[in-house]
């Protein structure tokens, strides 16, 4: 049997519940979406400094973007993407935050 479904947490951005947070192992960023952004009033991005070959191309790199998951405060940094799709995952947590909090993958 085969598990299809994209590993999800819940996370908590600016005291608001993200509850479909998706986990990569395969991103080499950790990515929000522009309108996850625009929701939590975030607008203070800057400019991207590399290219990244993606379908979409980042709109910015976000710093020090504190999240909680369980009782534990956590800073990432993020590519800020303009994903207008619906069912869109408005986080995505990649190997940068894996390897930040010592996940052990089997």
């Amino acid at each position: 049997m085969i598990d299809h479904h994209n590993p999800v947490i819940k996370v908590i951005v600016q005291g608001e519940e993200i509850l479909e947070c998706i986990i990569d192992g395969g991103s080499g960023v950790n990515v929000i979406s522009k309108a996850t952004c625009n929701r939590l009033g975030i607008a203070n991005w800057e400019a991207h400094p590399f290219w990244l070959r993606m379908a979409v191309q980042p709109l910015g790199l976000l710093h020090k973007l504190v999240i909680v998951i369980g009782r534990h405060m956590i800073e990432i940094s993020a590519v800020v993407l303009a994903l207008d799709a619906p069912g869109e995952y408005p986080i995505l947590l990649g190997r940068p935050w894996l390897c930040s909090v010592s996940i052990k993958q089997n």
